[in-house]
């Protein structure tokens, strides 16, 4: 019987190095995601901005007055509210709340940090989907536009 032994691969010398790199992301991500969400939340308050700025300056200089009337009043005005409601919701995230830490307990420091993002990110989060709804109605409100 010809049996060769298997011997043990050597012991991987990166793996304590891989791990340290892996914490330092992960506390680099921890110390920056609140400072990511505002700059988030300010993206789509000058994005939300400006479209409402530019669909109303559209509407407002556009020979609309005389077709509007009914539903097509509803399609052009949905636009405006939920482009409102985003700019509302992107705002929240930085109406600040009462912050009470102790700053000789990390676990209640903790507990107030995660309740931050967690608050900050439902607010980016609202934001996005009343953005995107947004953009989305202008299209119907075009198309009428264009065909009435």
């Amino acid at each position: 019987m010809n049996e060769t032994l298997v011997q043990p691969e050597p012991p991987d010398e990166l793996v304590e190095e891989t791990r340290a790199f892996w914490r330092e992301i992960g506390k680099t991500m921890v110390r920056e995601s609140i400072g990511t969400i505002d700059e988030t939340a300010k993206q789509i308050i000058g994005v939300a901005g400006i479209l409402e700025g530019l669909y109303f300056h559209a509407i407002a200089y556009s020979n609309l007055r005389e077709q509007v009337v009914g539903w097509s009043l509803v399609a052009y005005l949905v636009p405006i509210v939920l482009l409102l409601c985003s700019l509302i919701a992107a705002l929240g995230v930085f109406c600040p709340d009462r912050y009470r830490v102790s700053f000789h307990s990390s676990k209640a420091s903790q507990l107030v940090y995660e309740r931050v993002v967690k608050s900050k990110l439902l607010f980016l989060r609202i934001a996005s989907i009343f953005l995107v709804l947004g953009v989305a109605a202008i299209l119907p409100a075009v198309l009428l536009y264009l065909t009435g």
